[in-house]
């Protein structure tokens, strides 16, 4: 749990440069998804709002607003997400 929270805090910075205004709200919102369904413990949840908090970032990047370096460092967040996710779900089993 604590890698999925301190990764949900690596996520949780993508108010700075490079990132337009209103994605950077946009991507803000899943990231508060993720982590409030992280918290609960409701990580199957949390990994279909990471995939969704995922193609709203491709989506950013494609439209031009998210530079290619913040666009590689949230999904490098996001990425470190996912693998915590996947292992607290597996020590569920």
């Amino acid at each position: 749990m604590a890698g999925v929270l301190l990764a949900g805090t690596a996520l949780s910075g993508c108010g700075f440069a490079a990132l337009e205004p209103g994605a950077a709200e946009e991507l803000r919102k899943e990231v508060a998804s993720v982590t409030e369904a992280a918290h609960s413990g409701r990580y199957q949840e949390a990994l279909r709002d990471l995939d969704n908090l995922a193609e709203r970032l491709e989506t950013a990047a494609e439209e031009g607003d998210v530079s290619q370096t913040r666009e590689e460092r949230i999904s490098a967040a996001i990425d470190a997400v996912r693998l915590s996710l996947e292992a607290e779900i597996a020590l569920q089993k």
